[in-house]
């Protein structure tokens, strides 16, 4: 009788979780490669956290594909003059747990990281603001320290409820186009579409976000049908793999994204600019792109992708060329001590991570470097170990990638000298006033078209001054089950598309 009484409550209790789980018919599952670190929108600064924040949040404003300002929460708004914004909300704006949304969630919001609610890296990004003002519950002042144009670029936070507090990220509640229900650390995050959104209730009802940190078994997933969608999160050679299976479509498209090669300015060899610009000649980033990347990425000029209303390509290139290389090795005063023998003119050391795709690139970079006579060490580390060696400086050279590169701005941080780290990303310690100047320049103009003059000068120096070798704009794809319709790709990977998703 006990044996029976058992089997019946597990039966019953299999029966509830079924019916408390989504079917299958309308869930639709991705797979993410990594637990976002924090659903608050104040706080989680990884990628995996900036996906899932634009599922559960919106902010004031969008940006689209050329890094131009489009209206979220904001309807509209103004700038009468430089100091001051005006931004009128939409009507009718619910969060998760029915309350509307008034200017007050907007003054809170923007307030609780200005006053260190919680230690938020987006406090540096709203450090202008003077004060936030709400004369009604639908317009939102905000008045400024200083003229500041790139202001909108900051306004994508997602808006929270007054009085969210700090703990907010744990059960999160937005105005996005889906609501939360669970999270199991390294396992899943189950979210279920908002009935109450205002752009109207997602088709996809229920969406499910895997964790599998393994790309060789995100890959399995999509190939038995466990997953639905992956975005990104396989190597060039995955995908080019699986483009020959009939069940799956695989989407492409440009990134607003830029990969980089690094130098130590600081480092008695490399900062000589004649010979970083011989590691630009020596580097075949043409054949890299078709053979390793199997042509999902495009060579670029400069830090901003062609797409950005900012970019120039009125600058200095580095085609392949490892004659010119040799004579600017030599020039520098690096002659080859044997000609064409086996003893280098010098050697440095290029530090990565343990990806495979990062130590692939790697060795093909040691391969072309050595034909110019430099002699290229690899070191491999845990991403952990690597990201810390690279923001304390303890590197001669190194890659990575920018991604969200949307108002030129970004310049700023990344090679003015106020933003060495801990305070920037200016890894590479470049230096040079006149940029300094035309940065400050740039940020307080109210034109457009002055702050375009102004960002393709930085771009033609830093095309002379070579702080980074430019390497490729990655292109973003997606693989999907053809099950899955609807789906879009922006230049950012934007996961508030899936709004738009439906299931065959």
């Amino acid at each position: 009788m006990r044996r029976w009484f058992v089997a019946a409550s597990a039966l019953a209790l299999l029966l509830a979780c079924r019916r408390n789980s989504p079917s299958d018919g309308d869930l639709l599952t991705l797979a993410i490669d990594v637990t976002p670190s924090n659903l608050d929108p104040r706080l989680g600064s990884d990628e995996s956290s900036r996906r899932l924040q634009q599922l559960l949040f919106n902010g004031l404003l969008r940006y689209d594909d050329r890094g131009e300002p489009t209206g979220d929460l904001a309807e509209s708004w103004e700038n009468p003059d430089p100091l001051r914004y005006v931004f009128h909300l939409r009507t009718g704006v619910r969060f998760h747990n029915g309350h509307p949304l008034t200017s007050d969630d907007v003054r809170y919001t923007m307030e609780s990281v200005l006053r260190d609610e919680v230690p938020s890296f987006r406090k540096g990004d709203l450090a202008v603001i003077e004060s936030v003002e709400t004369p009604d519950p639908l317009t939102v002042i905000f008045k400024l320290k200083e003229p500041f144009s790139p202001f909108l670029a900051n306004l994508s936070l997602g808006i929270l409820p007054r009085g969210a507090g700090p703990n907010a990220g744990e059960e999160p509640v937005g105005t996005g186009p889906f609501r939360f229900v669970r999270l199991r650390r390294d396992q899943d995050l189950l979210l279920k579409s908002f009935d109450g959104y205002f752009r109207g209730a997602p088709a996809c009802k229920n969406l499910r976000l895997k964790v599998v940190p393994e790309a060789v078994s995100r890959q399995q997933e999509l190939l038995k049908g466990s997953v639905d969608l992956v975005v990104n999160d396989l190597s060039p050679d995955q995908v080019q793999t699986l483009r020959g299976s009939s069940d799956l479509q695989i989407l492409t498209g440009p990134s607003n994204s830029s990969a980089y090669l690094g130098f130590n300015l600081e480092d008695p060899i490399l900062k000589d600019v004649r010979v970083r610009q011989a590691v630009a000649y020596a580097l075949d980033r043409e054949k890299i792109i078709q053979v390793l990347l199997h042509g999902l990425a495009r060579p670029s000029t400069g830090l901003l992708p062609p797409d950005n209303w900012a970019y120039t390509p009125d600058v200095r290139t580095y085609p392949y060329d490892v004659a010119k290389a040799r004579q600017l090795l030599d020039a520098s005063g690096h002659r080859d001590p044997d000609g064409d023998g086996p003893r280098p003119r010098f050697g440095l050391t290029y530090k990565t991570s343990t990806n495979e795709l990062a130590r692939e690139q790697a060795s093909v970079f040691q391969d072309q470097l050595k034909k110019v006579g430099i002699d290229l060490e690899i070191r491999s580390f845990e991403w952990g170990t690597f990201y810390d060696d690279i923001k304390a400086g303890r590197f001669q050279i190194f890659s990575l990638q920018w991604t969200q590169l949307l108002d030129p701005d970004v310049f700023r941080m990344r090679f003015g000298s106020l933003y060495l780290p801990p305070a920037g990303f200016n890894r590479v310690r470049y230096i040079n006033p006149e940029v300094d100047r035309l940065l400050t320049e740039g940020a307080r103009s109210s034109s457009l078209e002055e702050r375009k003059k102004v960002y393709a000068r930085i771009q033609q120096i830093l095309s002379e001054d070579l702080p980074y070798v430019n390497l490729w704009h990655k292109s973003n794809f997606a693989v999907m089950r053809k099950r899955v319709q609807g789906f879009t790709l922006t230049s950012s990977a934007d996961f508030y598309v899936l709004e738009k998703v439906t299931l065959r």
